[in-house]
């Protein structure tokens, strides 16, 4: 099967029972993000408003490219390729 990485930040993890990597079936953008929350549930508050859209706060990457500066609703993500999903963590 044809998968794709998805590695999450550490902050991330506990809402994927400790996983931080981990592969789904590649596919379209919107589907590869959607396989993420079957597999961990958890994560579509924590990344997502309820428009689907991702939060502010919230930084995915795929390979190098920031998906906000992407045409993503159609995109694919070939087998292979990186996911990388990341929270801002604030402190001080």
């Amino acid at each position: 099967m044809s998968e794709v990485e998805v590695i999450l930040s550490t902050p991330l993890a506990r809402f994927a029972d400790g996983e931080t990597k981990f592969n789904v079936p590649a596919g379209t953008f919107h589907e590869v993000i959607d396989r993420v929350y079957d597999r961990h549930p958890a994560l579509r508050r924590r990344l997502a408003d309820g428009s689907g859209n991702f939060l502010p706060f919230v930084s995915v990457y795929l390979g190098q490219d920031n998906i906000r500066d992407l045409d993503a609703q159609d995109l694919a993500v070939p087998p292979r390729s990186t996911v990388m999903i990341m929270s801002a963590v604030a402190g001080g």
